[in-house]
């Protein structure tokens, strides 16, 4: 499962929260999800690997220390339970939203409660004052054991104080105060610079998606020969790829596309689990069937199995998607759900010999 959304109606206790961070999910608002993709707002894909920073025996680099101490005798910093937000985290949401739309939304109230007006995390909040004059806040939330930072805003016309890195220190600081085990900033996309900031709070630690465990991320900075690990949408589409020489190389009708309406996971479902296609990428097997049906090949990098499945549309309109990549790939923009699974294996010899089984009856009158 590389894509899914949880909406608790309940408390999520404190011990559940680690639970979750432990296992690869994350909180978003007052919701908890997982993915190992990301489409950004200008429709791109990238994969994305979450990362966490041990902080048994940490210590903070001397260049953070120093932002702290300088910050420290600069401003003045409140510490609270998130609550609705006022006026002023208002104001310089705003702010930030028109230096960084793409980083930040407008109803801040998403990060303290869900739809329904309830709280299910413990969620926290630092604010930052010059003076009297709000000029940051972050919110964060806070397990038994681990603290997931969740959002930093600031005034753009602070940008030389760094005080969006400034409370992720602060949230750090916090959490080895109180003999935590982990913080959580999140993920970053190898493919994607825009979080590459996370990697420089300390040595991180990395989710190996196929294992599940947690592993040491090499050091910065990255080389050829310290490299970082493989993005989760690189291996996909090459796993892909050499599904689709094979299946071409047997005579078999096979279009790789990219697949950004995977997105429709996240959305709520009345009753039962979400049958939206879970894949970023995909492959379109031989042409069309009646009423818009389609064979479609993915990779599950989790499993580590292809699955060849027959999918329908979910009479769905995907408004963000566009036909084609900014690199020229085409797209499938239909979103679709799952109707009928046909075959799962990690081997591809099988897959060729059932879809060109599947070709042939499909094409029968």
């Amino acid at each position: 499962m590389a894509t899914h959304i949880i909406h608790p109606t309940r408390t999520i206790a404190p011990e559940q929260l680690d639970e979750f961070l432990a296992r690869g999910w994350r909180p978003t608002g007052q919701s908890i999800y997982t993915s190992d993709y990301l489409r950004t707002d200008d429709d791109e894909l990238h994969g994305c690997l979450q990362i966490r920073l041990p902080l048994q025996g940490f210590q903070f680099k001397k260049r953070h220390r120093k932002l702290l101490r300088r910050n420290r005798a600069r401003f003045r910093v409140v510490h609270e339970l998130a609550r609705f937000p006022d006026g002023e985290l208002l104001r310089v949401n705003r702010l930030y939203m028109q230096a960084h739309p793409e980083k930040t939304r407008e109803d801040l109230e998403y990060n303290v409660m869900n739809e329904d007006g309830e709280r299910v995390l413990n969620t926290q909040l630092f604010r930052v004052y010059d003076g009297e004059r709000l000029v940051a806040f972050s919110y964060f939330d806070v397990g038994r054991r681990v603290m997931y930072t969740k959002a930093g805003i600031y005034d753009p016309s602070y940008a030389a104080h760094s005080l969006g890195l400034f409370t992720m220190l602060l949230e750090v600081e916090l959490a080895v105060e109180r003999n935590f085990t982990y913080y959580y900033p999140g993920y970053y996309a190898p493919t994607f610079p825009a979080f590459d900031y996370k990697l420089q709070l300390g040595p991180m630690q990395y989710r190996d998606i196929a294992t599940g465990q947690w592993l040491p991320h090499p050091a910065l900075p990255l080389s050829p020969t310290n490299r970082a690990p493989e993005d989760p949408l690189t291996l996909n589409r090459r796993m892909l790829l050499e599904a689709q020489r094979a299946l071409v190389g047997s005579g078999i009708r096979a279009e790789f596309r990219e697949y950004p309406s995977f997105t429709g996971r996240f959305r709520p479902t009345r009753e039962g689990e979400n049958q939206m296609l879970d894949a970023p990428l995909l492959l379109l097997i031989g042409r069309p069937l009646p009423l818009e049906f389609y064979f479609v090949l993915t990779y599950d990098n989790e499993a580590q199995r292809y699955r060849y499945d027959v999918v329908r549309t979910a009479n769905l309109y995907d408004m963000r998607v566009q036909l084609v990549s900014q690199q020229g790939v085409p797209r499938f923009t239909t979103p679709v759900v799952v109707h009928n699974r046909i075959l799962e294996t990690d081997r591809l010899l099988p897959i060729v010999n059932t879809v060109r089984e599947r070709l042939r009856a499909a094409a029968r009158p």
